[in-house]
């Protein structure tokens, strides 16, 4: 009987998409685990950025399909064909994706937990009251609960990023998307947002991650994968990734940046 296996939370089937001429994606497809944390390398252009906002479903794909937790995002199949949801059916199925870019895109006029309570009010329908108290913790589990009161332009750049990340949390995401999150960042406050995605990962979140952060990747990840050119290149564990390369194309990525 194989009824107590699990679903994979994130499930990649043959995505396809271009810009223009481009063809960015040509037939990726792999799947994610619950609790899994997949790092995702490459070189610019590679298609990695374009990846993660398809299946947060920020981008519309042109082949292919994406599913979490079983369910399509963004999408509904109807005779055998996807057809897109309207905006706001397809903003209430993207709720189960977190996402955190390298920009933090937070509300200016807004403070910290104001930042954090407005999704969750808005698209969850939650009491404003309850996402308050939801935003103060989570804002204390990120290490700035000091700053609930804070604005932007008063928070230091990691502190900027570590409300984006409880942003993306306030809204019960079941998997976690993060883009280049500390690229954008000094080199001295890149250590305190990788102290909280290592706790996301400690604690079991599902976790998509685009980074350059080598030590991250080798230390936090289950399952590390190069992409190139639109396509997996190879992907596996951290020790074998980065100690025993498969293939020519990871050796040579790796050797201009380890």
């Amino acid at each position: 009987m194989t009824d107590d296996i699990k679903p994979p939370m994130v499930r990649i089937e043959d995505i396809y998409k271009r810009f223009g001429k481009v063809e960015v994606l040509r037939g990726v497809t792999f799947d994610v685990a619950e609790g899994e944390v997949v790092v995702i390398l490459g070189p610019s252009g590679s298609g990695k950025s374009t990846l993660l906002r398809l299946v947060a479903h920020l981008d519309r794909m042109d082949a292919g399909r994406i599913l979490v937790d079983g369910k399509l995002v963004g999408y509904e199949e109807r005779g055998g064909k996807l057809r897109e949801l309207s905006d706001a059916a397809a903003s209430r199925a993207r709720a189960d994706v977190g996402m955190v870019f390298q920009r933090f895109n937070l509300f200016p006029h807004l403070t910290a937990v104001g930042n954090v309570v407005t999704a969750p009010v808005h698209v969850r329908g939650i009491p404003r009251s309850k996402a308050v108290e939801r935003a103060k913790e989570l804002l204390t589990m990120v290490g700035i609960g000091e700053k609930f009161d804070a604005y932007p332009s008063q928070l230091s750049g990691g502190q900027q990023q570590r409300v984006a990340i409880a942003r993306a949390l306030a809204m019960n995401p079941k998997v976690m998307l993060f883009d280049e999150a500390t690229s954008a960042l000094d080199p001295e406050l890149v250590g305190e947002v990788l102290e909280v995605m290592k706790q996301l990962a400690h604690g079991g979140m599902t976790m998509m991650v685009v980074t350059h952060e080598m030590g991250f990747a080798r230390e936090v990840a289950d399952r590390v994968m190069l992409m190139d050119e639109g396509r997996i290149i190879e992907a596996n564990a951290p020790a074998a990734f980065f100690d025993a390369p498969q293939h020519e194309r990871t050796k040579s990525f790796l050797s201009k940046i380890l």
